[in-house]
C-alpha cells in the first residue's frame, strides 16, 4: 500500500518538476526525501514572502496575492505590488519552508521529525496517523504583519524594517534547509 502510494506521488511530482511547478529551491531536499525507502513528499514549499489581500482575517478562500516571491525581495516590488481595496486588509507575511512527509510507519516518522527538530525545524511535528503517517517539516521563522486596511497605515522606514527581516527570516530558514540536506544524506 506504501509503495504503490509513494509510486503514484512521485509519478506526479515528476509532471509537477517538468511543469516547473516546484520551488526549485526545494528540489534538493525532495529528491533526498524521496530517494529513502520509507518516506515519500506529499507537499511542500522553499519559503516565501507573500503580499496578501484579506477580505476578512483568516479568510484564505476570499484572499488574493497581490505578490509572491520565493526569493529575498526588494522595498520597491513591495511597493509596485501594494494594492488596497475598500474593505479588507493587506499583510506582508514570511513564511518558512514547510514539507509534508509520509512515513512508511511510526518509528520512521519520529526519526525524520527527530532529524528535522536537530536542524532548526523546531515547529515540526506528525500531523497525522489515520489514514497515512504524515510529518510536518516546519521552522519558527514566520512574519504575519498587517499593514494597512483601505491604505499604508504604517511609514517607509518601518516598511523597509519589515522588507528587511522578512528578508532575514527567509535567509536563516533558507540555511536550515541546507542543514537538513547535510543530514539527509548522512543518515535515514
Amino acid at each position: 500500500m506504501f509503495e504503490k502510494r509513494k509510486e503514484a506521488v512521485m509519478f506526479k511530482l515528476a509532471e509537477a518538476i517538468n511543469e516547473n511547478k516546484v520551488d526549485p529551491e526545494i528540489l534538493e531536499t525532495l529528491k533526498l526525501i524521496n530517494s529513502k525507502k520509507k518516506y515519500y513528499t506529499t507537499s511542500s514549499c522553499a519559503g516565501r514572502i507573500v503580499l496578501i489581500w484579506m477580505p476578512e482575517l483568516g479568510d484564505k478562500k476570499g484572499s488574493v496575492f497581490l505578490g509572491k516571491w520565493h526569493r529575498k525581495i526588494k522595498y520597491e516590488k513591495l511597493i509596485e505590488s501594494l494594492r488596497f481595496r475598500d474593505s479588507g486588509v493587506v499583510f506582508l507575511i514570511s513564511q518558512s519552508p514547510i514539507i509534508h512527509v509520509a512515513s512508511y510507519d511510526l518509528k520512521s516518522a519520529i526519526e525524520i521529525r527527530d532529524l528535522a527538530f536537530s536542524c532548526g525545524f523546531k515547529n515540526s511535528g506528525i500531523k497525522s496517523i489515520s489514514n497515512k503517517i504524515i510529518v510536518e517539516i516546519l521552522s519558527t521563522e514566520r512574519i504575519d504583519v498587517p499593514l494597512g486596511e483601505r491604505e499604508l497605515l504604517v511609514n517607509e522606514e518601518y516598511l523597509r524594517f519589515l522588507v528587511k527581516y522578512a528578508n532575514k527570516a527567509l535567509e536563516k530558514s533558507r540555511k536550515k534547509l541546507e542543514k537538513l540536506n547535510k543530514k539527509l544524506k548522512e543518515s535515514l
